[in-house]
């Protein structure tokens, strides 16, 4: 009955101090007098944890006899017999001393000492004492009370396995919560911060530390706590292999664990004082080892010695684990980052070179096409620069009175451009551009502030101007070409977009030389084109003057061949036709030359009539039968049926002319061949075939331009006007010309014309 309420009683807790203390309290007065409960910790020390009495004021007379007189576990016989054995022992008489003393003041006569077993091993043991000598221990009490120590080993063994269950969870989950708080961690400070306050200071120490391990073996300390300023500054950048304990632990890549301050001395490294005033208790070194070696240390101190239990051990060595993962997963965080940033940069970089790119080619293009009208091109580079690489432009060119003036403006908000140029008004560029003007040299300004704004408004209007432009970063580029400085260029960038930089003032210096390339050239444009047409209103009025002597002069020429008699004939008329060949050839060429007037003049005007073309070319044919007879050339004309169209009879007949005059000349001796033909009721096409002398490949692109020539003129002579005159006409006509020829092979010459309306 007793034993079965003894075990219920220490079964209904899984506290194995509860459960020690009910044995001790079930024992007395049934089984004794007086109870003590000795457990044997993992560290080889016994304790006493319970103690029972039939006197309850002398139970402290129980606790205080194993203080006084502490059991050596070397002696023979009693509870340190018992601890080694495993079997039960009778307690030895105490004839003098401290012990003999607390023993007679309890009453104690004879006493026996039971071993709790469990497993195998010995937990403690559970003594039994009694006062009455002449009382002892029987078979039947000893019986029982080895069952109830056996019950009570039992008991004892499922607290301490609840006890480590519930110590393993407790670590378990406060290892989840430190790997979760890990994976937020993106640098080394972070993932020391969380293993220290997430961790250590969870463990019970006083002082704990998470070291970095440099490629060159300094430390350099991430995170820590309970340390003193001073001696953490002495700890940076210090080099291990002044320090064994770390050698040691590098070394072996295992933990380095210190019951007391005595085992950490001899391999310290550090002064003992130093050792010393952090305290006497036990120490922990463990290193933070991955693949890659060790990348560090974590390190433990407590203020009093203790034994560190496996799962202590177990949970400090994951701790150290994840530690080192994480450092690991945030160097490479760093290392993808740093890759992230310069990546970044070089696309920011790339982007803004492509702005700068495109912005110039802009620029280039305009100042290209717009040689005839520079200040709109100054414009459009203006707004182009303020939609791209600034928030505002300011153009600047040297006026007659050789001061600078404002030719174009541009803002990013177009609703400012007026109120930048009215800003300007009469006062003359800023002091920066000024500068900028005079020495001819960039004048850059990375970073605008008020008081700078300030110092460069030399008017109100300067002033406003400033306001208005709202710089961030200034920047002025002087436009020079043969050592002469011919204006400014002013950028102006505004928040939040990106300040200026030495990038922009290259690029700005290459679009100031370009700007005044293309200043020269409009000048020279401009030159250019009054000379032009100087020269076509000469041509114009030279063909006109000469026009009239020539045709006076054909008419005396008709007067002198009708007056000639029969005798005379004979010796002048050679001659005579020669004059009239000249003369001929002479208002030839005064055509060609004010046709190119005309052209030029855009005067070259067309009277469309209805036109047979196989009766055209058959009549200019006929007309230049002399001119081929001369040139011996054979003429075949392949015109089967009428084309008509509607076309300027005089100026398709002068098509004809040059186009047979040119197989005449060039491809004298040698047959030529004329053919015209329908592509389809829209379209006529005309061919004239020689087989002459050809035209080098590199000179057919040429070959319709003014004055161009493929031949010597020295042998062939000439204006190079002829074929220059055909594209003009056939083209206004609405039709085509081309020519295709191979050198030594003769020349095909195609004119494809639209019949027009009927």
């Amino acid at each position: 009955m007793f034993l079965s309420r003894a075990g219920e009683w220490m079964g209904a807790s899984l506290e194995w101090r509860t459960v020690l203390q009910r044995l001790a309290e079930l024992a007395v007065p049934v089984l004794a007098d007086g109870c003590a409960v000795d457990i044997l910790s993992d560290a080889g020390c016994l304790e006493r944890v319970a103690a029972a009495h039939r006197e309850p004021q002398k139970v402290s007379l129980v606790q205080e006899l194993f203080r006084v007189a502490p059991v050596d576990l070397r002696a023979p016989g009693g509870i340190a017999e018992a601890l080694r054995t495993g079997r039960p022992t009778a307690m030895p008489q105490e004839q003098e001393g401290a012990r003999s003393d607390v023993i007679q003041q309890l009453g104690f006569q004879s006493g026996f000492v039971i071993p709790l077993l469990a497993r195998g091993r010995v937990l403690g043991t559970l003594s039994l004492l009694r006062a009455d000598s002449g009382a002892g221990f029987g078979d039947t009490d000893l019986e029982v009370a080895l069952e109830l120590a056996r019950r009570a080993s039992l008991s004892l063994d499922n607290a301490l396995l609840y006890e480590e269950a519930r110590t393993a969870q407790a670590y378990s989950e406060r290892l989840q919560n430190v790997t979760a708080a890990l994976c937020r961690a993106a640098t080394a400070e972070d993932v020391a911060r969380v293993v220290v306050h997430d961790g250590l200071q969870a463990m019970g120490a006083a002082r704990g530390s998470v070291a970095e391990l440099s490629a060159d073996g300094c430390l350099h300390l991430l995170s820590c706590f309970g340390y003193l300023s001073e001696w953490m500054n002495a700890f940076e950048g210090r080099n291990i292999q002044g320090v064994p304990v770390l050698v040691r632990t590098a070394e072996r890549r295992e933990a380095q664990w210190f019951q007391r301050l005595e085992d950490l001395l001899p391999v310290a490294g550090i002064a003992a004082n130093d050792i010393v005033m952090m305290g006497e208790g036990a120490r922990a070194v463990l290193p933070l080892v991955t693949d890659q070696g060790v990348l560090g240390f974590v390190g433990l101190v407590w203020n009093a010695p203790r034994v560190f239990t496996p799962q202590e051990k177990a949970f400090l060595e994951a701790l150290a684990q994840q530690c080192s993962q994480a450092l690991e997963r945030a160097a490479l965080y760093g290392t993808l980052r740093e890759r992230g940033e310069r990546l970044h940069h070089a696309l920011q970089m790339g982007k803004e070179a492509e702005e700068r790119l495109f912005f110039l080619l802009e620029a280039s293009r305009a100042l290209a096409e717009h040689l005839d009208d520079v200040e709109w091109t100054l414009e459009h580079v203006a707004r182009v620069a303020a939609s791209s690489v600034a928030s505002s432009c300011l153009v600047e060119l040297v006026g007659p009175d050789g001061s600078l003036r404002c030719v174009a403006s541009a803002h990013q908000e177009p609703s400012r451009d007026a109120s930048v140029l009215q800003a300007l008004g009469g006062e003359g560029a800023l002091s920066l551009s000024r500068e900028c003007f005079l020495t001819g040299e960039p004048r850059f300004v990375p970073d605008v502030d008020a008081a700078l704004c300030e110092r460069m408004a030399a008017s109100d209007g300067h002033r406003s101007l400033l306001e208005a432009l709202r710089p961030a970063s200034l920047l002025a580029v002087p436009v020079r070409t043969r050592g002469r400085t011919l204006g400014v260029i002013t950028l102006g960038t505004s928040l939040p977009q990106r300040p200026l930089a030495m990038s922009d003032v290259a690029m700005m210096e290459e679009l100031a030389r370009r700007v005044a390339v293309a200043l020269e050239n409009a000048s020279l444009y401009r030159d250019a084109q009054a000379a032009v047409r100087l020269r076509d209103e000469f041509l114009s009025v030279a063909s006109h003057e000469l026009k009239t002597p020539l045709t006076s002069l054909k008419l005396q020429h008709g007067l002198i061949d009708r007056a000639l008699g029969p005798e005379s004939r004979a010796r002048v008329v050679p001659r005579l036709s020669t004059a009239m060949r000249q003369v001929q050839r002479l208002a030839s060429l005064v055509d060609h030359l004010l046709d190119v007037s005309r052209v030029s003049l855009g005067r070259l005007t067309m009277e469309p009539t209805e036109v047979d073309l196989g009766q055209a070319v058959r009549d200019a044919v006929e007309r230049m039968e002399e001119v081929f007879t001369v040139a011996g050339c054979v003429v075949r004309v392949d015109i089967p049926e009428p084309l008509l169209g509607r076309w300027d009879a005089l100026r398709l007949d002068q098509v004809l002319v040059n186009l047979l005059t040119n197989a005449a000349k060039y491809g004298a001796g040698r047959p030529v061949q004329v053919s015209a033909t329908e592509i389809d009721s829209e379209l006529v096409r005309l061919s004239v075939r020689d087989e002459g002398i050809g035209i080098a490949a590199t000179d057919l692109p040429r070959l319709f331009g003014r004055f161009e020539r493929a031949v010597s003129e020295r042998h062939y002579g000439g204006l190079g006007l002829g074929l220059y005159i055909s594209r003009q006409i056939v083209e206004a006509m609405g039709g085509r010309i081309d020519v295709q020829s191979r050198e030594g092979e003769g020349s095909v010459f195609t004119v494809h014309l639209p019949r027009g309306p009927t």
